[in-house]
């Protein structure tokens, strides 16, 4: 039916013969003609109030067609024919950006997964179907609070989960003996993959909750450990904590920092499965506490060792690492006692490709470590709180013929521009008899941390970018990015 057909709408108002002569002009009407004025005014005052009751109710049923066209086009929307397979993956997607390691998520209930069961039935039906979705447990204990609740969440986890693998969030800031939600958590640790723990508070005094060592001997799946804590004092954690995570047959990856009130890094009061771990990042408080270890991580391949500062200790033969691939060693304070050693005097590693050195060696036990471990480093990152010399650089650049990676910092001569542009050149130099000898179009980044930030000329950038050789000069002192820490992220 046509639409305007349904509507019955009064003629057009015409003014009655006996008064029309008068709209157009102004004499007064007498006392027929206006009673007829009046009488006529009434009747179009009450066709106004009917058209105006047609046009609300018109601008209703507009917005009910808006809102039906909408509803009626979601029925064609792509999202409706998405494969439950492609949704699922959407739904991990959406998951893993929510719950990030250190994100403050007060109300998880609010957040996905949770939310993505609430949308519909066929998103519910998906949702509480695939359990992985419901496989990452995070627990902020100061955030959570001490009541039911989050016990009750952290078992519907777990049910939902069905047998899937764990991955487990537990970060607390407060010194607490126990927590209510921990039972529950604990309870399936059998399954846990992936566990961080953060924040925890430990020492002889106040030991780990005590409901930790619930899961010594119980962890056949865990595969990356994540803990970093404080310890309150320099003595052992009792017996009964300290061996919780040694019996873990599959753990290979294992990130291990610990600092005390003040801030400075301490060797890490648990034991682990070291020869079987394949990547380890660890804090020590001196160089010595460091060397039992070494001999037993036969299959190491990924190493960051950070130690308060380094210290002289007694000489040994090196040990080899021969899987290791990439090595960080990072000293909090800068200043070397005298005799101090190296870590690096400690090893060799020939199938080493990137080796970071922050304040932890200098260029003589660097250049020793590479002609003793014959590597080919590919990436080379270089940092001292003390300038560097120039000739230092070049001298270790020229002992990299397979280099492609470097970054340096805290160059000498830093109120002139002049020795780095000068750098620069030497390591153009380097790199054209290199890809001459080697006669591969390789390519060569290069990263200077320097104060002045001199800049290359264009021209001459871009000659370099020709022969693969791209430079970059930041100002100031760049950040120590640990590639070994990345692994964790």
């Amino acid at each position: 039916m046509d639409a305007a057909a349904s509507l019955a709408l009064p003629d057009a108002p015409i003014s009655p013969a006996s008064i029309a002569h008068l709209l157009a002009t102004n004499s007064a009407p007498e006392g027929l003609e206006s009673r007829i004025a009046s009488a006529h005014l009434a009747e179009l005052e009450k066709q106004a109030a009917f058209l105006e009751s047609v046009m609300v109710a018109c601008a209703d049923r507009h917005a009910d067609v808006l809102r039906s066209i909408r509803d009626h086009k979601s029925i064609l929307s792509p999202v409706r024919r998405l494969p439950n397979e492609l949704l699922v993956e959407i739904f991990m997607v959406v998951v893993r950006d929510t719950y990030g390691f250190d994100d403050n998520v007060p109300r998880p209930w609010s957040q996905p997964p949770w939310t993505l069961a609430r949308v519909c039935r066929r998103w519910t039906a998906v949702a509480l179907g695939t359990s992985l979705l419901w496989s990452r447990v995070v627990l902020h204990l100061d955030l959570i609070g001490l009541g039911q609740g989050a016990v009750t969440m952290t078992e519907l986890l777990h049910q939902r989960s069905g047998s899937a693998p764990l991955t487990v969030e537990i970060h607390d800031d407060r010194d607490r003996e126990t927590h209510n939600v921990l039972n529950a958590a604990f309870t399936h640790c059998e399954r846990w993959k992936h566990v961080q723990l953060s924040g925890l508070f430990l020492s002889t005094m106040n030991p780990p909750i005590p409901q930790i060592a619930r899961i010594h001997g119980r962890l056949p799946a865990l595969t990356t450990l994540k803990i970093h804590a404080e310890l309150k004092d320099d003595a052992d954690i009792l017996a009964e904590f300290r061996d919780i995570f040694a019996v873990a047959p599959n753990l290979t990856a294992v990130d291990a920092w610990f600092h005390d009130e003040d801030g400075f890094l301490c060797r890490p009061p648990f034991g682990f499965p070291w020869r079987q771990l394949t990547t380890l990042s660890i804090s020590f408080a001196r160089s010595e506490e460091a060397l039992p270890i070494f001999p037993q991580l036969s299959t190491i391949v990924d190493l960051r060792v950070q130690v308060k500062w380094a210290d002289p200790f007694p000489t040994q033969n090196p040990i080899t690492l021969p899987h290791l691939r990439m090595l960080e060693l990072y000293s909090q304070r800068a200043m070397k006692p005298p005799g101090y050693l190296s870590l690096l005097s400690c090893l060799t590693a020939p199938l080493l490709e990137h080796l970071g050195v922050h304040d932890e060696a200098d260029e003589e036990c660097i250049l020793r470590f590479i002609t003793q471990s014959g590597c080919k480093l590919r990436s080379f990152h270089f940092f001292e709180s003390s300038m560097i010399s120039s000739e230092v650089v070049l001298s270790l650049v020229h002992e990299m013929p397979c280099l492609r990676h470097l970054k340096v910092s805290h160059l000498d001569n830093a109120s002139d521009p002049q020795p780095v542009l000068l750098i620069i050149q030497a390591i153009h130099s380097h790199w054209l008899a290199v890809r001459s000898t080697s006669g591969v179009s390789a390519r060569l980044s290069v990263c200077i941390a320097d104060n002045n930030r001199p800049t290359v000329d264009p021209e001459v950038s871009s000659l370099m970018q020709k022969d693969g050789l791209f430079v970059e000069i930041v100002r100031g002192v760049w950040q120590f990015d640990s590639l070994v820490d990345a692994k964790f992220a």
